[in-house]
Parts: structure tokens; sequence; C-alpha cells
């Protein structure tokens, strides 16, 4: 067994409204409503256009629905949940990843919990934050900003751990 790898951060209200927005969009409920949306905003305009009169009251509510959606979907709600969230000592205090063959141990100055490989249905890699998301829930996850690496050879040691027990997407 392997030493532990020990990674800190302190997590701010931008790295909540960017994980939460990442989050929403990697829903399959999200993109389905985001498809039908288009969809509709797409037959929408083709119908508008072609029939030469001014919209109805109807077509203009489906002309506004989907960027509306959009707007509340990846900007307004994540941005109001993180303002809510960072105003929460437990979840903007200094957190520390212990990432080991038994798992990740995610502590603060407040709580402890390990969550167990098992218990984990992948890692999702983005630009700015790797996402470990729960099997359990399908609603939570936990996040670890690319920032709270020291070292290019501590990022590669932590994907070499997590590949050994997860799926990366």
């Amino acid at each position: 067994m392997s030493e532990p790898l020990i990674i800190q951060f302190t997590p701010s209200q931008q790295d909540y409204a960017k994980v939460l927005r990442l989050f929403f969009f990697r829903r399959t409920s999200t993109q389905v409503s985001l498809g039908f949306l288009a969809i509709a905003f797409g037959l929408i305009c083709y119908t508008v256009l072609t029939q030469g009169t001014a919209p109805s009251f109807f077509e203009l509510i489906w002309l506004l629905l989907p960027p509306l959606f959009v707007a509340y979907v990846f900007f307004i709600q994540p941005s109001r949940m993180a303002s809510r969230v960072i105003k929460d000592d437990q979840l903007a205090a200094e957190t520390t990843l212990e990432v080991s063959d038994a798992g990740v141990k995610i502590s603060n100055s407040f709580t402890s919990a390990l969550l167990e490989w098992n218990n984990l249905q992948k890692l999702v890699v983005t630009k700015e934050y790797y996402l470990l998301l729960i099997k359990v829930n399908k609603n939570s996850f936990r996040f670890l900003p690319l920032r709270a690496f020291k070292t290019a050879q501590e990022k590669e040691r932590f994907q070499s751990l997590v590949q050994q027990h997860l799926s990366m997407g």
C-alpha cells in the first residue's frame, strides 16, 4: 500500500458557481431539456419567419423560453447556489483530500468523510476541475480544483490513483 496523496485547497464562490454549471450541463436531464428546447425554438423560428405575420403570444413564449432556461440553469441558479454555499463555514473552509487505495478522504476543520472507491461512479476531467461523481446520489459530487496541485507530479499521481479504481470521463 502506497503513501496517501494529500491535497489541500480552499473553495471559493467562483469554484462553486463553475462546478455547478459543469455538473448541470453533464446531467442527462439538462441535455434532453436543451435538445427539446432547441428543436422547439428552431420550429418556432421557422414558423415565424415563413408565415410573414407577427408572432402570436404562444410563439413569443417559445422564442423566449430557451434563452431564459439557459440563463437560469447555467448562470442564475449556479450563482445563487454558490453565494449561499460560500456563506456556510463548513463548505467554505480549507479542504483536505487524502487519496489512497481505501478511497478519497475529504476533511476540513468541521468534518471528515471517507468516500470509498466503490461509492464513486467516475472522475470527470474538465479544464479547471476534477468532479468526483457519487454512485448512490446522482445529484451529488465532490470537486477538486486543478490549482490545488502543487506540482505536475502530484497531479499525475492523483490521476494514476484514480485510474486504478474509477473510469475517467
